[in-house]
């Protein structure tokens, strides 16, 4: 698959493979944002070790991460996880380094793992969850929009902060452009 790479402006983002000092800092930025996490609490350094070998070394796993990338500096990272390989589908995630977050990433990194999900590791179905306690829910929305995305709310999914949350969840489908005309594949 290589590294891709999504122009943003004028910048160039590249997707690439995760070091462990990658994750350690992605795991700064996750230990930051509480509200928008399954996990209600911080991860150490060890845990951070452990599903770096565990989920992110795994060849035969069930999760597709990359870091996105802009000149020497690490933005962001996210992938496909929870993929159910019999099922044709899993689970979009993406995080965007804090002080970079309205820049338009965002966007690239969802193009971009889409393109990944459904050209190279042939999903059908993505699908995700972002709860209205982050800031990252019309984000997600729009997302949504954009890629004829289907959406519905289920109520009090989240526990944060002594109050019940909503969440969005959103389905994207793979374009069935790609299907073979079965007229020309008897001719072959």
């Amino acid at each position: 698959m290589g590294h891709d790479a999504r122009t943003i402006g004028r910048d160039i983002m590249i997707f690439k493979p995760l070091s462990y000092q990658d994750m350690e800092t992605v795991r700064g930025w996750r230990n930051d944002i509480m509200e928008t996490l399954r996990t209600p609490y911080e991860l150490t350094e060890e845990m951070q070790q452990d599903f770096y070998r565990e989920v992110i070394c795994d060849r035969r796993g069930s999760t597709r991460y990359w870091g996105f990338w802009r000149g020497s500096n690490l933005v962001g990272y996210g992938g496909i996880e929870n993929i159910e390989w019999e099922n044709r589908r899993g689970e979009i995630s993406v995080l965007i380094a804090p002080r970079r977050r309205g820049e338009g990433l965002g966007a690239a990194a969802v193009a971009s793992i889409l393109t990944r999900a459904f050209d190279y590791l042939n999903l059908d179905i993505v699908h995700g969850e972002c709860y209205y306690s982050s800031k990252a829910v019309d984000f997600w929305y729009k997302m949504a929009v954009r890629y004829n995305g289907h959406t519905t709310v289920l109520p009090g999914t989240k526990y944060y902060k002594r109050r019940y949350w909503s969440s969005l969840l959103f389905v994207f489908t793979k374009p069935q452009t790609d299907v073979p005309d079965m007229d020309i594949v008897r001719k072959l």
